[in-house]
């Protein structure tokens, strides 16, 4: 007895379908579309080269969304520290994501502000998202020459308090790396005392319901 079954013999096991490969767009970047119609006679050069397609498609999604990865409002959370490195800002780890997108959005006002009162508070607003409170002793100093009157010591003074939203600085490491950062931006001419610390709780701020 022969024990090859003859072609369509109802028990013959079928070799599977192979897969239908997606449709062809119009003006799209697969390579099958780029391919000459006397080459894709049959499926053999299209399964071929949907192989490539495969792979270089997040390559060339990449390269078609290289602007916004290059955006500060819709670059990845990854590439902000890079950006920021572009502009020598160095900001520590402790400061969040929306911080970070506006200081690159700042860019040039925030440092062209750099050293002045003005940038100071751009910085504790826009990036910290904290308030600024500064006090000033208000001392002045002045000679007809450069030795005559040497400047006394303990004299003009500064006084800057960093109030982050409450609970802010319960995280270790938070209020150190925050005061060195705006000693940063303090004018170097200036004898400045940085305290960085919680803002007033809003629940205890708020005021008690009066009695009807």
């Amino acid at each position: 007895m022969d024990a090859h079954r003859p072609s369509g013999h109802p028990g013959e096991l079928a070799s599977p379908p192979s897969p239908a490969l997606p449709p062809l767009v119009p003006g799209s970047r697969s390579l099958r579309a780029l391919l000459p119609e006397s080459y894709r006679q049959g499926d053999f050069v299209d399964r071929f080269i949907a192989g490539f397609d495969d792979t270089l498609a997040p390559v060339i999604t990449a390269l078609d969304c290289l602007g916004a990865h290059l955006s500060a409002r819709t670059a990845p959370d990854d590439f902000l520290t890079w950006m920021l490195r572009w502009s020598d800002t160095e900001l520590p780890a402790c400061v969040g994501t929306t911080g970070r997108r506006n200081a690159l959005l700042l860019g040039r006002r925030l440092h062209g502000l750099r050293g002045t009162r003005a940038g100071l508070e751009l910085l504790v607003r826009d990036v910290l998202g904290a308030r600024l409170e500064i006090s000033e002793s208000g001392t002045t100093h002045y000679s007809h020459g450069p030795e005559e009157h040497p400047a006394p010591e303990g004299g003009a003074r500064v006084r800057i308090r960093v109030l982050l939203p409450y609970g802010s600085t319960a995280r270790a490491g938070v209020a150190e790396d925050l005061e060195d950062l705006v000693r940063e931006w303090v004018p170097v001419h200036v004898t400045a005392s940085v305290a960085v610390l919680d803002d007033v709780d809003p629940l205890s701020a708020a005021p008690s319901g009066s009695g009807r």
